[in-house]
């Protein structure tokens, strides 16, 4: 590296022959030894050890040649960033290192994806045999509210345990309420189990997307997100094809053992290839310094939202005591919520200087509305193809194929755009605007000639859902420092999961509502009207062939209620991209924090060393030891020269 003159330079040396490098910032000064920080660009993140070189003011004689501060006096300090030296992430991390780690991460986005795919064209069957039709969209209620629920503390136990144990505990949770799943006799029992699998995959979603920040700059971020983008609608395009097999074939218990065998590769691969050390510290002490009380408003808020939101209209009425009674006691238990998190909480979940971020607010109302989106299709588009268009759930499976492979091509080409450019705000606008169309233009499914028009209007809405997976999640990053990283990446998910529970919930009151109301107004007899409430795939049991016409026909009409409704949540998400600020991806420091007196306290009783957001946190590891002494002892000597 070039000096910045004969006496003040940043260098870079080996250290202690592991191949590593460090980057030293030299502050000189004439009264006082000069400072050098060194951090040594290795695959870890432990913060224990840090060093303080300090030279001889001899060394830094001349220190005129630095730009003096107008207030202090005091030069300013020429720093090389972590950033700036892994510009390009791969070319500076042997691929040996990340490659092996990335797989691993992929792996396991993998098993929790296919999940999440497979189980939409398995629910008319599984609704079928439980004679519980009517209850398929509690199905994913259940899992949703167990996903969020559970959402801040995983990314609050990986930074205190570490990322690879809080893995490894998601992972079990997942396999076991998917093998309790598959042996499930009841609805309810199988409720119950969707809702572990929930706790499990969870922890698997956010702490993905908490590892690649800590793998990689956020200048590449867009690049590696979106090929997990690609990871996930690899699996979404496996799971409906692959569990419509299985439904058709062999059993629907198969579409949930089958993750047992994922997780045989996957737990395996975790475990040799991702090489991230564990913090260290009093177990209790880590314990305690988890937001307990947060997490369980947390709970009760995805609880008190999203259940009755679904049960309204479907299995009690919009008036009922239940209904009404869990919605107002959502309201308190935000008061409450907000109010811990605000006064109590010594590590809180969520931040409160966080929500005076802009980019922040609008990125997580937008997941809002995508999750509301994307999942609402992903949810009924199988069910539309099997009771609609008549289709086995593998064809409806393979159906859905235009919109996987629309979102695999998008999400990937988007990130490489955004590590290539450093922009992401134009591919959010690009993305949305396109999910509209697409999403209108699903309203002329039924109408559509041929299935060529289905695969291109399937492929519009997987264009623009695409790019919204690499863009917001590296957005979001990008607008916050390093210490909320962790933060920020679990309630992009816990956001985008809510929507997605309050769009599957909202559609499915408006799709029964439709359909149970419409079956009164016709002239379909008693019996079959309630045939075909209990299960949409028992309408070909219905002997007369002009009701059970009749009985298809509002069934079609029932589902273009969704559709509809599908419209605007699209809208507000293009809306809402107008609210995002551009933040520079290949920025030399940390996004500009948030000028709140709730962020100066965060900061001022800080135990953790920040470092920009924009920094690889598995290339800054320290050198050794004494970091706090020989940081404090610094500060004492610079403050004197102030004086």
């Amino acid at each position: 590296m070039a000096n910045n003159s004969g006496d003040a330079s940043q260098r870079s040396s080996n250290n202690n022959g592991t191949g590593s490098k460090d980057t030293e910032i030299i502050v000189a000064n004439n009264d006082l030894p000069t400072t050098t920080a060194s951090h040594s660009i290795h695959p870890s993140y432990s913060r224990s050890n840090s060093t303080i070189v300090t030279t001889s003011p001899a060394e830094a004689a001349d220190s005129s040649s630095f730009e003096k501060d107008p207030e202090s006096g005091l030069p300013v300090v020429q720093e090389k960033t972590a950033d700036e030296i892994l510009a390009q992430t791969v070319e500076t991390l042997p691929l040996r290192q990340l490659l092996p780690a990335f797989l691993g991460v992929a792996l396991t986005m993998f098993m929790a994806a296919v999940d999440n795919s497979i189980v939409s064209t398995a629910l008319p069957k599984i609704g079928t045999e439980f004679m519980a039709s009517n209850k398929v969209e509690l199905v994913f209620t259940c899992y949703v509210i167990t996903f969020n629920a559970f959402q801040g503390l995983y990314g609050k136990m990986s930074n205190v345990f570490g990322r690879k144990p809080t893995v490894f505990v998601a992972m079990t949770f997942f396999v076991l309420g998917s093998i309790l799943s598959g042996v499930s006799q009841s609805m309810n029992m199988f409720l119950a189990c969707r809702a572990i699998t929930g706790i499990g995959a969870g922890g698997i979603f956010s702490l993905s997307n908490i590892i690649i920040a800590d793998l990689v700059s956020i200048r590449d971020r867009g690049k590696f997100q979106g090929f997990i983008s690609a990871v996930f609608a690899i699996s979404a395009l496996v799971g409906p094809v692959m569990g419509g097999a299985f439904v058709d074939k062999v059993s629907w218990r198969w579409c949930f053992w089958i993750q047992v065998a994922l997780a045989i590769i996957t737990v395996p691969t975790m475990a040799i290839m991702l090489k991230l050390p564990r913090p260290k510290g009093n177990i209790w002490e880590k314990i305690v310094s988890i937001d307990w009380a947060g997490t369980f408003f947390m709970a009760l808020l995805a609880v008190f939202l999203l259940l009755p939101t679904n049960l309204g209209g479907n299995l009690f009425p919009w008036n009922s005591a239940l209904v009404i009674t869990m919605y107002a006691l959502a309201i308190p238990t935000i008061i409450a919520f907000l109010y811990v998190e605000a006064r109590y909480a010594k590590n809180p979940i969520v931040p409160p200087y966080l929500w005076r971020n802009r980019n922040v607010r609008t990125l997580l109302c937008l997941n809002i509305f995508m999750g509301m989106t994307f999942w609402s299709l992903m949810f009924y588009l199988p069910i539309y193809f099997q009771i609609i268009e008549h289709e086995s759930a593998t064809s409806a499976g393979l159906t859905m194929i235009p919109l996987e492979a629309g979102i695999f091509i998008a999400s990937n080409v988007v990130g490489i755009l955004v590590s290539k450019f450093g922009k992401f705000k134009p591919f959010i606008f690009a993305g949305t605007a396109t999910a509209v169309v697409g999403i209108g233009l699903c309203l002329v499914l039924a109408d559509a000639s041929s299935k060529a028009v289905q695969v291109v209007i399937l492929f519009i809405c997987g264009c623009g859902i695409g790019p919204l997976f690499p863009c917001l999640i590296v957005a979001i990053q990008a607008s916050v420092e390093r210490k909320d990283l962790a933060t920020v990446s679990t309630l992009n998910n816990f956001f985008r999961m809510t929507g997605s529970g309050f769009g599957v919930a909202i559609n499915g009151a408006l799709f029964q509502n439709y359909l149970n109301n419409a079956l009164q107004r016709s002239n379909v007899p008693q019996e079959w009207a309630e045939l075909a409430k209990s299960s949409a795939q028992r309408i070909v049991e219905i002997p007369d062939e002009e009701f059970r016409r009749v009985v298809e026909d509002i069934y079609l009409r029932s589902m273009k209620t969704v559709f509809t409704a599908l419209i605007p949540m699209a809208a507000m998400m293009f809306v809402l991209t107008f609210g995002v600020q551009h933040v520079r991806l290949n920025a030399k420091t940390a996004a500009p924090p948030t000028s709140s007196a709730d962020e100066k306290e965060a900061n001022s009783t800080s135990t953790t060393t920040t470092s920009p957001a924009n920094t690889p946190l598995a290339h800054v590891t320290v050198t050794s030891a004494d970091t706090t002494a020989s940081a404090a002892a610094t500060a004492a000597e610079m403050e004197e020269v102030k004086k």
